[in-house]
């Protein structure tokens, strides 16, 4: 399915820089990749641990970035960015609860270290450096039952629309489109 979406399977060929991260399961560590084979990363990248297996490359095994940094701010400071524009994929304006249902505390675990390390990071950055964090225009709340349906990508259509429209007026009401 990647594939039949992409311009082109190396990232020397893209039109616009891109990087992502994974994270190497032999060394907890993150590795960002920006060359090579574009769907290799992209696969190692999204490998979300119990949905699908470890991406196997270079004798490592790489399972979703997320998991070691899924807000990545700092390296796009490492980059000498000074604006940095956040699309995230959580809904960090909502609040998290106990988890009362057996799926629940790895789904919650996982989102407050992901909270923790983007928190500390803001809190880390130099002066100069402006973040927008773009709305999600997500209405579910993080534990609707219809975020269960993994599999079910009929909602994606509206949930994509709804992010565009959030974000379109976000930036312009900040004066940035």
């Amino acid at each position: 399915m990647i594939t039949r979406y992409l311009p082109t399977d190396r990232f020397k060929d893209l039109a616009i820089p891109f990087e992502c991260v994974a994270a190497t399961v032999e060394t907890a560590a993150e590795r960002w990749f920006d060359s090579g084979s574009l769907t290799d990363a992209l696969l190692a990248s999204s490998a979300v641990p119990g949905l699908f297996p470890p991406v196997e490359l270079d004798g490592l095994n790489y399972y979703d970035g997320g998991l070691v940094n899924s807000v990545p701010v700092d390296h796009a400071v490492r980059r000498n960015a000074t604006t940095v524009l956040v699309l995230q994929v959580g809904r960090f304006e909502q609040p998290l609860r106990r988890p009362e249902r057996m799926h629940e505390p790895a789904l919650i675990a996982f989102e407050i270290a992901r909270r923790h390390r983007f928190v500390t990071t803001m809190e880390s950055l130099p002066d100069g450096i402006t973040v927008h964090v773009l709305p999600s225009g997500n209405l579910l709340k993080f534990d609707d039952r219809r975020q269960l349906k993994w599999k079910d990508l009929g909602e994606t259509p509206a949930l994509m629309d709804s992010a565009r429209e959030a974000t379109g007026k976000y930036l312009s009401d900040m004066g940035i489109a």
